[in-house]
């Protein structure tokens, strides 16, 4: 990890990773949905978009704490995360069976935008430091944040069972924010020293600087959102109904359980694996190969029953994941890094508002898939989701194109403004 560069500091790409590791807890509604149910004897109904709101909320939590990490010190709103986050738990742990609905702002939002807020920090800081390779950068932050549901899902639910429902969402509030606090009084930006040292090529370590007024203006910028926002269909379809769909395509109750623990291990590589290939590879066509695998998996949930479902599943769940990892390089390529934070979180709107409308959609056109177990309706709008990156993503690549040379030639009028008025 370029150890031996002036200037680098490994504590903090260690403390990013751990923050990213940490609040991956509040991505765990799936371990706390039946027990808040039982303990509070609430109706499934109450808290059946509790997922995707926390998802919204995280998303706009990124986005605001993108915007405040651009104009302050990350470790500053990481910590302003952290104490979000358990504040949130800590109200969750207290509310009463007559106020159900609370748990929307609870653990939805207060906790959603603390996640948010010390997701959007570390990430931006990360990518800072590693310029020279932000697929591998931003791969190892959202591969950190995916584990947490493979690592994290058997603590929390030790956790459930000795000290109960609101035991273990007090616990939760004063161990993994506290660890998160710590990690953040190591997270700092690279000095310039330490950038001169990477020796970057001249194109890109000149890359103009893109406000987030001027990226609204890009066809760049509508390409990754309209990816972001239809790319996920089929994960928001999929996910909360692995257990209960698998039962009906011929799984056994333990085959269930093993494929859900399967999806965090697929989650986590994917997330890895995808972003550092996209460094060699192309990040737009490293999504764009994932978008067409989605796409066939899609179509393979119509019927796939026994082993040929959990591939399906497994695939659609690196088809979303992989991609977490690099759109945030790309916007990055785009707009350069002086306000990534904000950029990256107006176009990662796109994907707090994927989560509730299609867990709606899927709810209102599959009505009746719950004791049916068929589906298709909805697995058939995933597919058509999918096309639409498909067809976004080489449009990013003809506009990258298209924009490069005027970029360069503004870069090149502005530094021969500078050395005028030197002179």
């Amino acid at each position: 990890m370029s150890s031996k560069r002036p200037g680098f500091r490994l504590s903090t790409i260690i403390a990013c990773l751990v923050t990213m590791f940490c609040i991956g807890i509040v991505y765990l509604w799936s371990v706390f949905q039946q027990p808040v149910i039982d303990h509070f004897g609430w109706d499934v109904s109450a808290v059946t978009m509790v997922s995707s709101s926390i998802v919204f909320f995280y998303v706009l939590g990124s986005l605001f704490g993108g915007i405040l990490s651009d104009r302050l010190n990350p470790r500053i709103v990481t910590i302003m995360g952290a104490v979000l986050l358990s504040l949130g738990l800590f109200l969750t742990s207290i509310l009463g069976s007559a106020h159900s609905w609370l748990i929307y702002l609870t653990y939805g939002a207060c906790s959603g935008i603390g996640v948010g807020f010390a997701y959007s920090a570390p990430l931006n800081c990360i990518q800072k430091w590693y310029p020279h390779r932000r697929g591998f950068a931003t791969g190892i932050s959202v591969c950190a944040f995916g584990l947490a549901t493979v690592v994290l899902g058997p603590l929390i639910e030790y956790f459930i069972n000795r000290f109960g429902v609101p035991g273990a969402f007090r616990t939760l509030a004063f161990t993994f924010p506290v660890i998160v606090i710590i990690a953040g009084l190591f997270i700092v930006n690279p000095s310039k020293e330490y950038l001169d040292s990477l020796n970057l090529p001249v194109a890109q370590a000149n890359q103009r600087q893109y406000t987030t007024k001027e990226a609204l203006k890009t066809l760049e910028f509508w390409s990754l959102a309209l990816s972001e926002l239809f790319l996920p269909a089929a994960y928001m379809m999929i996910i909360p109904r692995i257990k209960t769909l698998g039962l009906l395509r011929d799984l056994t109750p333990a085959m269930t359980t093993i494929t859900v623990s399967l999806t965090g291990i697929a989650s986590a590589v994917s997330r890895l694996v995808a972003a550092s290939a996209s460094d060699k590879l192309g990040r737009a066509w490293t999504i764009w190969s994932l978008a067409a695998v989605m796409l066939v998996a899609s179509v393979l949930m119509v019927f796939a029953r026994g082993w040929l479902y959990i591939v399906a599943v497994l695939l659609i769940v690196c088809g979303y994941s992989g991609p977490a990892g690099i759109y945030p390089a790309m916007c990055t390529d785009a707009f350069g890094t002086k306000y990534s934070g904000a950029n990256y979180g107006c176009c990662f709107m796109f994907l707090g508002v994927s989560a509730p409308l299609f867990t709606f959609l899927s709810t209102r056109i599959s009505a009746s898939g719950a004791e049916t177990g068929n589906y298709t309706a909805s697995f058939i709008v995933a597919a058509a989701g999918c096309i639409v990156p498909l067809i976004m993503l080489p449009l990013y690549n003809v506009a990258r194109r298209r924009h490069a040379p005027r970029d360069e030639a503004m870069m090149a009028a502005a530094a021969s403004e500078e050395t005028s008025s030197e002179g």
